[in-house]
């Protein structure tokens, strides 16, 4: 039997996409102690049940949103949360859903940015793209996704659920902040 689509994810990530936490398994247990993570999903695994106050530090659009929270006898997918890294340098994640980043000079769209981040993933550390628009010269890991891509060293998914159906709130993106020494926290969404 084929596996049900995916969903999609919502990702959160230090806004400085080389950062990543000293170390992952405290920022986990910080986590724990707000009610955000649960438990983790099988010896040694990067992968967590959501915590008992998930509902109360994620916002859900729409009236009564059905968000599954445990695994099921019929493998149907299910919110939980997945460690990403940390990495030595940056990872680029995109999805069906993203769509051209904007250029921080101009904020004109950048054409042909699935070239520009193959080989930005040969060199995250140095790589400069040029603006076609303005001649402006950035790393594209700082790129403008508009919440549909991003890089990171250390990325935590939130998994099955819909591009911009979920927000993180203010509590959460502020007690990540706390816990990587009051280094900011931005999200975005991807969908497979």
């Amino acid at each position: 039997m084929p596996s049900p689509l995916h969903t999609g994810r919502l990702v959160l990530t230090p806004e400085d996409p080389y950062l990543a936490p000293e170390d992952p398994g405290d920022l986990i247990q910080q986590l724990r102690e707000i009610g955000f993570a649960g438990e983790r999903l099988g010896q040694g695994s990067t992968s967590y049940m959501v915590g008992d106050q998930f509902m109360k530090l994620v916002t859900f659009m729409g009236c009564s949103p059905a968000i599954q929270s445990a695994p099921s006898d019929s493998d149907e997918p299910f919110c939980h949360l997945v460690q990403s890294g940390p990495h030595p340098l940056p990872i680029f994640l995109s999805g069906r859903n993203t769509t051209a980043p904007r250029c921080e000079a101009c904020r004109k769209r950048v054409p042909q940015w699935q070239g520009i981040m193959g080989d930005w993933a040969q060199d995250p550390a140095d790589f400069a793209a040029t603006c076609p628009h303005c001649g402006h010269a950035q790393n594209p890991a700082n790129y403008d996704w508009r919440q549909s891509a991003g890089c990171g060293r250390y990325m935590l998914c939130v998994e099955n659920i819909f591009p911009q159906e979920a927000v993180p709130s203010t509590r959460l993106l502020n007690e990540l902040q706390w816990i990587t020494g009051n280094r900011p926290w931005h999200y975005f969404y991807i969908q497979e």
